[in-house]
């Protein structure tokens, strides 16, 4: 029966690696290749947020050995610890991307009559070199503390290992590297969605001027958004679970993670 499992979560591991490396790898790809044809502040994120995630994916991928292999070799402690900052480095990063992504097409879709949302309409394209920079570095600064703080200890059945963490720092760390970046995702979303559906309302009334095509766009504009959030909002969860879970990891539980 463990042999099974050993094998399924491999199987698992091989194809999630293949798939994610590919896919982001022709992503990153891509947009190299269109870069200077579209050199829009909206492109430069999503070009961050692919080779964020190509990162990720590769550290997913050496967290997946580590995690799937452990019954047969053990590594040093400084190795799990590295590879939990890593992660979460990446992690966090990625949801501060999609912060970044979510606000500009809120900019772009929402009519506020504020002056600050009018400034950030404005100024938010010359804005995103240093949020993209800030958010990169605050990230890396707000996880090298686990390199001091986190403690990972083997089980006595010795294939299973628990974490140990220090707490005021941990709810620190999850504050601002996960609840309030998807905070902000989550409220750009909803706004964003809420003018899509009312500038389908509003010119749905008069069908000459709204053609079918146009409808489409929309919906499948509404639909990208709905789905992203949901990934966030699974991402979110693993990630509050995972910061403060007193429990040993379970290997298949973490593996599906």
């Amino acid at each position: 029966m463990a042999q099974s499992i050993m094998i399924l979560k491999t199987i698992i591991l091989i194809i999630g690696t293949i798939s994610g490396l590919s896919i982001n790898s022709w992503i990153v790809a891509e947009y190299c290749r269109t870069w200077s044809r579209n050199d829009q502040p909206g492109v430069h994120v999503l070009f961050s947020t692919a080779v964020t995630n190509l990162l990720l994916q590769g550290s997913y991928t050496i967290d997946g050995f580590l995690y799937i292999f452990v019954d047969y070799m053990t590594f040093v402690h400084e190795v799990y610890v590295l590879d939990y900052v890593i992660v979460y480095f990446l992690t966090e990063l990625s949801f501060w991307h999609a912060t970044w992504l979510s606000v500009y097409y809120c900019l772009k879709l929402v009519n506020v009559p504020y002056p600050f949302f009018l400034q950030m309409r404005l100024r938010f394209s010359s804005f995103v070199p240093l949020l993209l920079t800030g958010s990169a570095i605050g990230s890396l600064l707000i996880n090298i503390p686990f390199l001091w703080t986190l403690h990972i200890r083997f089980l006595p059945n010795e294939t299973d290992i628990k974490h140990e963490l220090f707490y005021p720092y941990t709810i620190f760390n999850m504050v601002f590297g996960c609840c309030f970046p998807f905070l902000i995702t989550f409220t750009a979303i909803v706004l964003s969605i809420s003018s899509l559906l009312s500038h389908i309302m509003k010119v749905k009334s008069n069908e000459s001027n709204f053609r079918r095509p146009q409808l489409k766009a929309h919906i499948r504009a509404i639909r990208t958004m709905v789905t992203r959030l949901i990934l966030d909002l699974i991402l979110f969860w693993i990630s509050i679970y995972l910061l403060t879970s007193q429990f040993p990891f379970e290997l298949v539980v973490n593996t599906a993670c």
